[in-house]
């Protein structure tokens, strides 16, 4: 992942102390407390999904950047996230005589993965978003630990409005068709994300049943 990191920014001609630092405050944000699922191991399957959507992109480097950036505020508690992450990337990268209107259109990114919907056209906002919910489209095993790493960090949530409010987000995706935005994706994920939601979705009212 550091190699990864730092492949970038010589891209961008960041020097190396300055790529070292920011690769620290990212590591040390994303290792946190309480970071069962939004953490390095998400960031890497976002950019691994994000390289074989990378001919789609129009602009690749905004979307790693905004990719290793858009969750590293996570407070489940918050809704505000994106809005800080975005700003905790322009913080760290304007210093670094990073282009400001490269920084405008990774903050867009970030803010696109807030609600996950999208009425643009732009190319580079389907591959963000489609890379951040590649994980819906994942094996089954794969797709459990990652249901359960997500219960894990809402866990201050009683069981009850869990459920409630997971049914609620599970059946707002299902409701989507097709689900992902690029063509890619709608031929290697669509099924799959209906397969794991659906029974995510049994689990769930299975575990709402057997609370009453």
């Amino acid at each position: 992942m550091k190699a990864r990191w730092l492949r970038l920014t010589d891209e961008l001609a960041i020097g190396r102390e300055a790529a070292e630092e920011v690769w620290h405050g990212l590591v040390t944000a994303y290792e946190g407390d309480g970071r069962f699922y939004h953490n390095l191991t998400h960031i890497q399957h976002t950019l691994d999904i994000a390289d074989q959507l990378q001919e789609v992109a129009a602009d690749f480097t905004a979307v790693q950047l905004a990719l290793w950036f858009h969750d590293v505020v996570y407070d489940p508690r918050r809704s505000d996230n994106e809005g800080q992450s975005a700003l905790y990337a322009f913080k760290k990268l304007q210093p670094l005589s990073v282009p400001v209107e490269l920084l405008k259109e990774v903050s867009a990114l970030i803010y696109a993965t807030k609600r996950h919907e999208t009425a643009s056209d732009k190319p580079n906002v389907f591959v963000i978003l489609d890379a951040d919910l590649a994980i819906l489209s994942a094996p089954p095993e794969q797709y459990d630990a990652y249901a359960r790493a997500i219960r894990q960090e809402y866990s201050f949530v009683p069981d009850e409005q869990y459920v409630a409010g997971r049914t609620a987000v599970l059946q707002k995706f299902l409701a989507r068709s097709p689900f992902y935005f690029t063509e890619k994706m709608q031929v290697w994920g669509d099924t799959a994300v209906t397969q794991n939601l659906n029974r995510e979705l049994a689990e769930l009212k299975k575990r709402n049943t057997e609370g009453h």
